[in-house]
């Protein structure tokens, strides 16, 4: 009996060394794989710091994914929503002879998108429309209470280059052009031995009951908060300010306990436009005879000018207090600031040197936090 339990205790060990064995060679690999989280409200700037991403560490541009009938189906679209906007806000300044223009975009926009067949003359109509007197008005000083994207601007500009018979879109029209995120978009990146998987999922309202499938074994996550919006109201509801709503949902993201476990990471994204309209629009604004339209009213300040110089002290100021208020905002969302942490970034999706820089920082801190979960690093 005392032989027969040796050689019994002898296998026990040896299965025992063969499954540690395998344990830590499964463990290797799996330390080796981040899986990364892209959460915000919908047009955050989610998709288009994925394509800097695609650009940065994947295959790069590819010129399949760039379908010429998305862009000029992303111009009609939002020129017709500005050309609304400008006759409910405003007036075209030359309505009676723009008429046969505006009726070209209405039959498409009321007929199905898969079947668009872009008319003769579309170019020169949408051309004639951009430069109304009345429609620029708009698109100066109204444009945040319309939903069109701001990459409306950029097209027009190259409008000939566009609709060229042998158009071929570049890497940056790629970049510019936005379709809104439906479902799950995953990606995969090898940086420097380790492998990141990264789930873009739509930021809309109707799409947010899709990313609960996605949610297992997340290490990290980045939330995009876009500071442009802080005048602009919601695609699904007109009377819900972006930014609160990105705040509500951030809250929702920051103490759920299935992120207990994930590193969170904020991007103060879309600087860039928050710059732009800094000047022309105040981030504290009170309406008294309709407070419904008054927004931020504990900011304190300093305030911007209208017309205020980029170049001056104040505007500096005002820019700087701006970022410095929209970050406390969503940081006092935060139910559990002694236990979770959460590390923010001020980033602009197009510049692609400032995505390189905050994504090798938010790299570093999933890394460590990974080392520190399984005691290779002291919290």
């Amino acid at each position: 009996m005392g032989a027969g339990g040796s050689s019994a205790d002898a296998e026990a060990r040896r299965r025992n060394k063969e499954i540690e064995r395998q344990s830590y060679a499964d463990f290797k690999e799996e330390s080796h794989k981040v899986k990364l989280l892209l959460l915000g409200a919908g047009e955050s700037g989610k998709s288009t710091v994925l394509k800097q991403m695609k650009l940065l560490y994947g295959k790069g541009f590819d010129q399949r994914e760039a379908e010429v009938r998305s862009f000029l189906t992303s111009i009609v679209t939002n020129m017709k929503a500005l050309v609304d906007g400008t006759e409910l806000y405003g007036a075209l300044g030359d309505a009676a002879g723009l008429k046969a223009d505006k009726a070209k975009l209405d039959d498409l926009v009321t007929s199905d998108r898969k079947k668009w067949k872009f008319p003769m003359g579309l170019k020169e109509s949408l051309v004639k429309l951009w430069n109304d007197e009345g429609l620029q008005e708009v698109w100066a000083n109204q444009r945040n209470m319309i939903q069109v994207q701001d990459n409306l601007e950029y097209f027009m500009k190259d409008i000939d280059r566009v609709f060229a018979q042998n158009y071929v879109p570049t890497e940056s029209d790629w970049l510019r052009v936005r379709v809104r995120t439906s479902g799950v978009v995953r990606e995969v990146f090898k940086l420097d031995g380790v492998e990141f998987h990264i789930w873009d999922v739509g930021g809309q309202r109707n799409e947010r009951r899709k990313w609960i499938h996605v949610f297992d074994n997340v290490q990290a996550l980045i939330f995009f908060g876009a500071i442009n919006e802080y005048d602009q109201r919601l695609f699904e509801n007109n009377q819900v300010n972006r930014i609160q709503e990105a705040l509500e949902l951030f809250e929702t993201v920051a103490n759920d306990e299935i992120f207990d476990e994930a590193g969170l990471i904020l991007f103060l994204n879309k600087s860039d436009l928050y710059a732009d309209k800094l000047n022309k629009s105040p981030i504290r604004y009170i309406d008294e005879k309709n407070p419904d339209n008054s927004r931020f009213p504990d900011f304190k300040g300093p305030y911007c000018p209208v017309g205020e110089p980029r170049d001056s002290k104040l505007w500096k100021e005002c820019h700087d207090a701006g970022i410095d208020y929209f970050e406390q905002l969503f940081m006092n969302r935060n139910h559990k600031p002694s236990t979770k942490s959460i590390y923010s970034h001020v980033t602009c999706a197009m510049d692609q040197g400032n995505i390189d820089f905050v994504f090798g920082a938010c790299k570093g801190i999933v890394l460590e936090k990974m080392l520190t979960d399984i005691g290779m690093i002291r919290k």
